[in-house]
């Protein structure tokens, strides 16, 4: 029987063109399992080092021990978390965010009667049942491939406010989310820095050498979402503005 015959309290297809500006080479149309305004004010906290395009299976423990403040950050914040649901840090934000009672979003890189990691099965219902969302852009039975995780590295990316990678290594999939989020979708992007002899934090590092913003603790997390909070109510109420004023013209 298929994921979304036994599991999804709402289900529908969405033409993803209203995200045209946001979405790199978006295909024309995503599966969501869950609720729909679970998508609203999402933020991304980037995997850990991947293998192969998919997610990192041995996560530093001192990374799983970081997405507890990093979510207490976002929910005292109002903002929500977006991820690959991969094994490690995605999956410990994951259900760091369903503990608090928050919004939390897993874009798959596999159909939604395909679930990977299998392991992550249960965290996946958990996510569709508690307010949560899962999207994928593949049909319902595809299953998981190498070059479908980093093809939607993109979506993360598009449907974030913010991108946080807590840990890369130099081959890391985070940093094509981080990529694409700077150089074409004009996010901000945020990296915890990282011991300069381990391998394990060379792409964190290489993120904050080339301008990432540096958050060392949860203090530092609290002012940058702090400040892209006020940044986007400014940006709105301008839109607002600028929408009126045509209005008037017109």
């Amino acid at each position: 029987m298929k994921f979304s015959d036994t599991l999804i309290t709402f289900f529908f297809w969405c033409h993803t063109g209203v995200l045209e500006s946001d979405l790199l080479f978006a295909s024309s149309i995503c599966t969501f399992a869950g609720h729909a305004t679970s998508c609203s004010t999402a933020w991304c906290i980037s995997s850990c080092p991947s293998s192969g395009g998919c997610g990192f299976t041995s996560a530093h423990q001192r990374c799983i021990v970081f997405a507890a403040w990093v979510v207490e950050a976002a929910v005292s914040s109002g903002w929500g978390i977006l991820s690959g649901g991969a094994r490690g840090i995605d999956g410990a934000a994951h259900h760091e965010r369903l503990c608090r009672r928050g919004t939390t979003v897993a874009v798959l890189g596999s159909g939604l009667s395909q679930l990977y990691p299998t392991d992550h099965t249960d965290l996946f219902r958990r996510i569709a049942e508690q307010d949560g969302c899962l999207l994928s852009e593949y049909e319902d039975h595809a299953p998981p491939r190498p070059w479908r995780f980093p093809q939607r590295n993109r979506l993360i990316s598009g449907f974030s406010d913010a991108v946080f990678v807590v840990q890369a290594g130099e081959a890391s999939g985070s940093l094509v989310t981080a990529k694409i989020a700077a150089e074409f979708h004009g996010k901000t992007v945020m990296a915890l820095p990282g011991s300069a002899c381990s391998p394990e934090w060379a792409g964190s590092n290489r993120l904050l050498r080339d301008g990432a913003l540096l958050v060392n603790n949860q203090d530092d997390l609290l002012t940058v979402l702090a400040l892209l909070q006020k940044s986007a109510e400014a940006n709105a109420k301008q839109n607002e503005d600028d929408a009126g004023s045509v209005g008037k013209n017109g």
